[in-house]
């Protein structure tokens, strides 16, 4: 990549001229990547509305929080911005693992309900141990017999807080976890080893230059992990609605596998 950052950054007027090059190095992922995007939200527009069934309603709002996380991470591998990036990709793949337990497995929905009766909980227990002037407003709408009948409500279904690991579990991806999921955490709690890509360090030992924009040869990896996850999300939502997808969603997997195969042999 021989683009020249300025003071501007990202954010430089020259932002297209960065757009061009990435797109022509790798045309063909950036082409597939939209194609796939774009047969997705046609299955998505193609499901009817089915407002008795909660786990359809479930399944398709995940569906497109799902399409928008991996849009995020298109567009941002698009302008070269590896660790946001990964981050979106982070979520794409948490998003996955809930959706694929929510459409396979009895249990997730009611779980997946049940869950944000922890987390407002938690909120309530934030706002009322913690004196800062931004939680006022919170701490102000919440009553006793507002705090009464939310755990009561948790006793009453067993609300519990699923960790992702436990999700990744119970949409039969836990082998995702232990990998994938792993390795994006780092972008997103920016520990000190994924650091050590910004600097360029000499045969000394010491710093040269700081590295900008680093992991521009990791695009390639990103985009068809992107793939495979929205693919893995189509086809729970495809099981769910029943739509025909199967042929469509195959000739993609096909696709994104054989991008795979032919990253393994460069990097062999």
């Amino acid at each position: 990549m021989m683009f020249e950052f300025d003071s501007d950054g990202f954010l430089t007027h020259r932002s297209s001229e960065l757009e061009g090059e990435i797109n022509t190095a790798h045309h063909r992922l950036f082409a597939c990547a939209r194609h796939i995007n774009h047969d997705c939200h046609e299955l998505l527009f193609s499901a009817d509305i089915r407002n008795r069934d909660i786990r359809a309603i479930i399944v398709a709002t995940l569906f497109m929080r799902l399409l928008e996380h991996y849009q995020a991470v298109i567009v941002l591998l698009n302008r070269g911005m590896i660790a946001p990036a990964r981050a979106a990709l982070r979520a794409l793949v948490e998003t996955t693992f809930k959706m694929r337990a929510v459409a396979t497995e009895r249990s997730a929905p009611k779980a997946f309900i049940a869950e944000d009766l922890v987390a407002r909980k938690k909120l309530i227990n934030k706002a009322r141990n913690n004196e800062y002037p931004n939680l006022e407003e919170t701490r102000k709408a919440i009553s006793d017999e507002l705090v009464r009948e939310l755990e009561q409500e948790i006793l009453a279904t067993g609300a519990k807080t699923l960790s992702t690991e436990e999700w990744s579990r119970r949409a039969d991806m836990h082998d995702w976890y232990i990998t994938n999921y792993a390795l994006l955490s780092k972008a997103v709690h920016t520990q000190v080893r994924d650091l050590e890509a910004y600097l360029r360090i000499g045969e000394s030992c010491e710093i040269e230059e700081f590295h900008y924009a680093p992991g521009m040869d990791d695009i390639p990896l990103l985009i068809l992990t992107a793939a495979h996850c929205l693919l893995i999300g189509a086809s729970a939502f495809d099981g769910e609605f029943e739509l025909g997808f199967g042929p469509k969603g195959e000739l993609h997997s096909k696709m994104v596998e054989a991008g795979f195969r032919a990253l393994d042999e460069e990097n062999a």
